[in-house]
Formats: structure tokens, sequence, C-alpha cells
């Protein structure tokens, strides 16, 4: 069938360089739906106009539209499928994500241009769901969907999720029409398992995935990451699992694989505090993860009880500890306007922040989702409407508005600025991390970077060298030698070190385009426009992007 799966983020995460980005779900969903043959069309409409969507679904004409409905964009998706129905009203509009999932009934009850909600995991739902549209079977034999039954809405039985995840193709491996789809900003967020063993109770990721993880393997992983830099030239990755590091032995092998097969690409990944042990991330940091992103939330007892964390200061210090002594960067996630908190609160949090230094951290005010612990049981206790997310205005609905709020989020912000100038790493530090951990690209590429901020050249410049004495195969060595150079005026180096990085990942679009320039400044056209033409027929391909 002719299918299109299509988002399109609210008006402010339309500049946000991750909300703007296609969920990885529908990424996922295209691959199996051009494996079983269908003429599936992956549409990314965050940065697109009203009229220019017009023109293109008059130009697609899909049967079968799938939009991704997250909190943000509930309204967008919306108007998306009201502009569908108006265009082609015989097409067939299924809604799926985690805010469709978790309002599924009154989405269907209340807009009539919705057909189906696609309730959780995605693509096996959705292959039999066109096979009934294509004739075979009625609608209630699908598991796992909501749908209209006369002038009530019927859930159907739950959907087994899928067993081995090892089985879904790669994104991006097989081709199909893209519409504003930037595959080489997309595909450096890579998820590599579903579900988490947490339950905070602001998260509704476990009523969308269902209790328990399921886990990709490491050779999957690893597949996965020489085909993305072998086609689109990519050599940093983002895991956004929800907690990678959980299942340990797991880790470990795709470390050791990682090193094993030579990618020599650098990564960061989201963990839970006490989910990491000093084995591991030594193993991480020498397979090139630079930066480890935990879920803090608070340094009160009593507000992380409150979250249905499950974990305590003391496990937030022991994680810091240790991955502050391998060299890996810590970035944290914190929450402010929990009911009940208090300026003792907001002070035990930046006592916390102080003492761990992370190099970088975020502060959320904590909202409502539906699908979450804390979403259920303020409908129950009457204290919000169960139609809240109806509201025309607001991405998110915070719980408190009060002005501690906004203070506590100032004072945060400024506590871990002063953190993370407080969390540099040293000349001393880099000597531990040797010491901890060995030879590691990481390390080399963290002190050459401090040492440009201190203006000290040639200092960064050993840094960087060292990488490529080490691994002459390593591109991220002559990635930052080039770049070194370049930014010193030395050209000729420059040059060299990006064609360097070509021989090792031809389809580096970056260092492609500064071959470009580069080879213009020195009055070497016919290479400039030969390296410009190369980088503008990859653009193409498959988008800018690092």
């Amino acid at each position: 069938m002719k299918v299109l799966l299509a988002y399109k983020s609210d008006p402010a995460g339309a500049q946000d360089p991750f909300t703007s980005l296609l969920p990885v779900g529908l990424v996922s969903l295209h691959g199996v739906l051009l494996k079983d043959g269908h003429e599936a069309t992956l549409a990314n409409f965050s940065r697109t106009g009203w009229g220019k969507i017009r023109s293109h679904l008059l130009r697609v004409k899909p049967q079968v539209v799938g939009i991704s409905q997250f909190t943000h964009n509930r309204h967008e998706s919306l108007r998306l499928a009201r502009l569908v129905k108006e265009l082609l009203p015989g097409a067939f509009v299924i809604l799926g994500g985690p805010h469709a999932t978790h309002t599924a009934e009154a989405t269907l009850a209340r807009n009539v241009e919705v057909d189906c909600v696609v309730l959780g995991e995605g693509e096996g739902a959705m292959m039999e769901l066109l096979s009934v549209l294509s004739g075979k079977g009625d609608l209630s034999s699908v598991a796992g969907i909501a749908c209209r039954a006369g002038a009530h809405v019927r859930c159907t039985s739950p959907r087994e999720p899928i067993a081995d995840l090892d089985a879904l193709p790669f994104p991006g491996e097989i081709s199909g029409e893209r519409i504003g789809v930037d595959y080489r900003r997309q595909l450096e967020f890579v998820i590599t398992s579903r579900g988490c063993p947490a339950s905070c109770l602001f998260c509704s990721s476990p009523l969308f995935w269902g209790r328990g993880v399921r886990f990709r393997s490491p050779a999957s992983i690893v597949a996965e990451i020489r085909s993305i830099r072998d086609r689109y030239g990519l050599i940093y990755f983002s895991f956004r699992d929800d907690t990678f590091t959980v299942r340990r032995e797991r880790v470990l092998e795709f470390c050791r694989l990682l090193e094993e097969e030579r990618l020599h690409i650098m990564w960061n990944c989201q963990s839970r505090v006490n989910a990491v042990d000093q084995e591991m991330v030594a193993a991480m940091k020498r397979a090139g993860c630079e930066c480890i992103q935990f879920g803090v939330e608070s340094g009160s007892p009593a507000m992380l009880k409150a979250l249905g964390k499950r974990i305590t200061p003391a496990d937030v210090e022991r994680a810091a500890r240790m991955v502050r002594a391998v060299g890996i960067n810590m970035s944290v996630y914190l929450i402010t306007g929990i009911p009940g908190e208090g300026e003792e609160d907001l002070q035990q949090t930046l006592s916390l922040v102080e003492r761990i230094r992370p190099q970088d951290g975020q502060v959320s005010p904590l909202v409502y989702y539906p699908g979450t612990e804390l979403f259920g049981t303020a409908v129950q206790e009457k204290r919000v409407s169960e139609l809240l997310f109806e509201a025309a205005e607001g991405e998110g609905f915070p719980l408190r508005s009060d002005p501690f709020v906004e203070r506590s989020r100032s004072s945060l912000l400024k506590g871990l600025e002063k953190g993370g100038a407080r969390g540099r790493f040293g000349a001393k530090d880099f000597a531990a991390h040797h010491r901890a951990t060995g030879y590691s690209a990481v390390t080399q590429m963290l002190m050459g970077e401090a040492l440009e901020e201190e203006g000290d050249r040639k200092g960064a410049e050993k840094a960087y060298r060292e990488i490529v004495k080490q691994q002459p195969e390593h591109p991220w060595g002559w990635l930052l030698l080039a770049a070194l150079h370049e930014s010193h005026g030395e050209y000729r180096q420059a040059k060299e070190g990006y064609q360097r990085l070509l021989a090792l990942v031809p389809k580096h679009l970056p260092a492609l385009a500064a071959l470009g320039e580069l080879s213009m400044s020195l009055g070497e056209r016919r290479d400039g426009e030969r390296y410009l033409a190369l980088a503008a027929e990859l653009e193409k391909e498959g988008g800018a992007g690092r």
C-alpha cells in the first residue's frame, strides 16, 4: 500500500535540535514497511509550512497516513490529520506514539479525523492494519489498537511485544522516499533496547513499553553503527535508551566488539546512577564513551522518594566518583517544582551538584504527562481533569507555578554552570585517567580540547597526535588535528588531515566540505570544485550533519 509516515513538532520544538527530529520509532517503522514491500514515504514536517505540507500530501496521495503524536505536538498532529481528511477524504489516518497511546479513547471520541490509534509498540500492529485495509480481515482482529465500533471506542486485545529486536531492519538501510529527513542528524540517535527497569512517577515509559526491558544484541548494535558509518559517514552516536547500562554483560560485550572491530567512534548514553560500576565505565571509556547523562532529579531524599526514583544522593555521589575517576564527562537532569519542595530541598540539590561537579546539566519543571502515575493519581484525586491535554495552549502542564519554581530553576542553572567550571578536567585529572584506563582516544581528545581552551596550541597538537600515533586508523585523531590546523590558518596541514580522515570514512560530509573550502583557499580550484561537488551529492543523499 501507499503509506505516509509523518511527524510535525510543535512550533517551539521546530527550533530545537532534538525535538525537531523524527521519533526513532517512526524511522524503524519506515524500514519495516519498506522491507515488507509497501510504498512508504517518511516525512519530517517540523520545519515545513502548512502550505507546503498540502502540496506534499497532494503529490504523494497516500492511502494510509501514520502520524506520530507526543504531548508537545498533540495539536499539530491533529491539525495534520484534519488536513489529510480535507485533501484526501478516503485516506485512513492512524495516530501512534506516547500521547496517542495514553489518550486513545478520548482522542477517537473527540476527533473524527482520526480513524485508529496504535497502542504502544507499532511495527506489528501497523503491518496487520495494512493487511486488513487491503481487504484481508477486519480491524477487530488486530491486536494492540483502538478504533471505533459504532458509537463507541474499543481497544482490542493487548499485543505481544516483539521478542527479537535484532530482527528489525536498521534505520536507513533500505532506501525509500523521504521528505525533510536529514539522515546525518537523524541517525546519530540510536535505540538499543525498549523499556526501563525503573518506575519513576513522572515517566510514561513503563506503561508504553510494558514492564521489563527487551534488548538488542551487542553484535546487532555494532552492525548498525558500521552500516550508518559506511552509508552516511557518521562517527559520533548518542544511545537514547532509557537506561543503556541496565544489563552489565551486554554493555561489556558491546564495548569489547567496538574495540575489536576498530570502528573508532565517540558516543554518549543515558543511564541511572545505580546501574553503573567501575569496570563498566572504564570499558565504556576505552570504547569511546565521552559522556554519560544521569537522571539525578534532586539532591533531597524526600523529593527523590516523592518522584519514585528509588535512588539516594549517596548513589549519585558514588556514580559521579566512578565516572570522574575514568574521565568521562557527566551531564545530569534535574527537576524542580515538585509538590512539597521547599528551600531546604533546593539547598540539598545545590549542595549535591557542588559535590559531584557535572560538566553539564538540564533543569526542567515537573509536568504532567498522560500515562504517568503522577497524572493518573491527580485525576483520581480530582486535582486535574482527565481532559487536561485538550487545552488549546501549552506544550506541558507544570504541577506548580508559584514563584519558588522559577527561582529554584534559576538557582539550579547557576549551580550547574558553577559546577561545570569546577568540574573541568585538568592536567592531574588526565594523568589519573591514563592510570585508570590506559591509553584512550577520549582522554587525548578531552585533554587536547582543554589545552586549546587554555591557548596551548602545541600541547593540544601533541595530545591529538598521540591518537594517530597509537591508532592511525582512528578518524577522530585526524579530524581533531585537521580542525586545529585549520583554526590556525595552516591550510596545507589541515587539508592533509581531512584527506587522511576521508581515506578511513569516505562519506564524512564535514571533511569533504572543509576540503572543498580549503582547496579553494589554497588556489587549487579543480580540487575544490571536486570536493564541493561530492559534498553536495552526499548532502542531497542523506542531509547535512555531524
